[in-house]
């Protein structure tokens, strides 16, 4: 390869891999800030530090994935390494559920996009459309949850873990989307009276 390209060549590979890092870094942070914020408020309803019947962490499943792709993955992963359970005795255990928690969500993810023809960012998305994946989202990380606890032969109760698990991913993403479009629309009235009050 000709030593003038090595250059341009190394710094786009470095830029790439930067972007990449900082964005995995960020998804990691909001979903160790939401996870602290979400045991603080919802502490009495929690089953144990890892589930909880409104778990609102599982909208930055859904939302890391969608706008980062593959860094949203690792995020998760990340961020849920750091926020794991560290009471578990089992050292495979806590790395298991991190990766089921990053690449639970890009699996519903793509299988809502083939299966329902939906898109691939927030763009168009209706409402019915996010709490389509807002379900699929929880269905898969409590599936591949189940599927790990029985395969391994760890004890697990159906009724009292993966019903929650369930419940707490749907109604915690769609909480959260609420909050959001509150946001939202309080934003965007706040700037639409701002541009008239200046014309």
């Amino acid at each position: 390869m000709n030593d003038e390209y090595v250059g341009p060549l190394s710094f786009k590979i470095a830029n790439i891999v930067s972007i990449f890092v900082m964005q995995a870094l960020f998804v990691s942070l909001a979903w160790s800030l939401l996870f602290q914020l979400n045991q603080f408020i919802f502490a009495e309803i929690s089953v144990n530090k890892l589930v909880c019947w409104i778990f609102m962490p599982a909208f930055i499943r859904m939302l890391a994935v969608m706008i980062f792709d593959w860094a949203g993955v690792f995020g998760l992963v990340l961020g849920a390494y750091i926020t794991r359970d560290l009471s578990i005795a089992n050292t495979l255990t806590p790395f298991m559920l991190a990766l089921i928690s990053g690449v639970g969500p890009y699996v519903s993810m793509r299988f809502c996009q083939k299966s329902f023809h939906l898109p691939e960012s927030f763009d168009g998305l209706r409402p019915q459309q996010l709490i389509i994946f807002a379900f699929a989202g929880s269905v898969v990380n409590t599936g591949l949850n189940h599927f790990y606890y029985q395969f391994s032969g760890i004890a697990y109760s159906l009724e009292k873990t993966f019903i929650p698990m369930m419940v707490g991913d749907f109604v915690g993403t769609l909480l959260m989307l609420y909050f959001a479009a509150l946001i939202i629309r309080t934003l965007r009235y706040y700037f639409q009276t701002k541009s008239d009050l200046t014309d």
